[in-house]
């Protein structure tokens, strides 16, 4: 029997590639993490979303807290099994009618995860609706051939390659929509996207990447993953360090060199010729 999700709930996941909205935080909880992230940018005079990205949560122990919420858990655990990693996590922030948005694409253009069955919770630190630029999701896209991506360099496009999936029917395109504390899953290879916020508001989002210990990171050597719940008898990555203390330098160094890792990674990719 499934722990949080029903299996009707698990059924949709599969069929579908992604689930949403499932409840998390109460809305108190989450004004508190919208005050530790607004206290983080204060402290950094800037976009936490563009200074901490791949291992947001690694330098904070409070973060750190979220990755590991027993609720979140039971339902990443509900889709992946009872063995869990989080291999990496990222902000995504967009501010009041800045114009950013984010192509379609899929989650495993970027990734190197073999097989490519990384879950991404995506946790809402506030509202996520239409008007602010909430997901979209292109259900059952995640099955089948993989999707094939052009690259269109855009400045206010928050894919870093400007990736987009070509041949979108966005007629068939499913929204998102989260209150403060409510959390999205979602498949590495379902298309998905989203567009500008235009309210009055910011808009916060923490997606989070989950995978079981059979999934591994073959593109380089010495990936590393938190272990969240169970067991890792495989040891495909590394274990990643625990904060001792906000802003912990050794993880911020590990978090950098991880992104580092990553882009150069995707740029070998692009530069072959890769486009899915």
């Amino acid at each position: 029997m499934p722990k949080f999700l029903t299996e009707a709930q698990v059924a949709a996941y599969r069929a579908e590639g992604f689930l949403a909205p499932l409840d998390l935080y109460t809305r108190d909880e989450a004004a508190g993490l919208r005050r530790r992230f607004n206290a983080v940018e204060e402290e950094i005079g800037g976009d936490p979303g563009r200074r901490f990205r791949v291992k947001a949560h690694l330098p904070f122990p409070w973060l750190c807290d979220v990755v590991r919420n027993p609720r979140l858990l039971d339902a990443v655990e509900d889709i992946v099994g009872p063995d869990i990693l989080c291999w990496g996590s990222t902000f995504f922030v967009k501010r009041p009618e800045d114009g950013r948005f984010i192509s379609w694409h899929t989650d495993s253009f970027f990734y190197g995860t073999a097989p490519n069955e990384t879950l991404t919770a995506w946790v809402a630190f506030n509202e996520s609706d239409l008007v602010s630029g909430c997901v979209k999701f292109v259900p059952g896209t995640h099955i089948g051939p993989p999707a094939v991506h052009e690259l269109r360099p855009d400045p206010l496009n928050m894919s870093s390659n400007g990736q987009t999936v070509v041949d979108v029917d966005e007629s068939r395109a499913v929204d998102a929509i989260l209150q403060p504390g409510q959390f999205s899953l979602h498949h590495e290879s379902v298309v998905h996207g989203s567009r500008p916020n235009l309210s009055d508001h910011i808009r916060i989002g923490l997606s989070i990447h989950y995978c079981p210990p059979e999934v591994r990171e073959p593109r380089f050597d010495g990936a590393t993953a938190m272990l969240c719940r169970g067991e890792d008898r495989l040891g495909h990555w590394l274990p990643d360090p625990e904060p001792a203390r906000e802003y912990d330098p050794a993880c911020i160094a590990l978090m950098d060199r991880t992104l580092k890792t990553f882009q150069q990674a995707t740029n070998e990719k692009i530069g072959a010729g890769g486009r899915r």
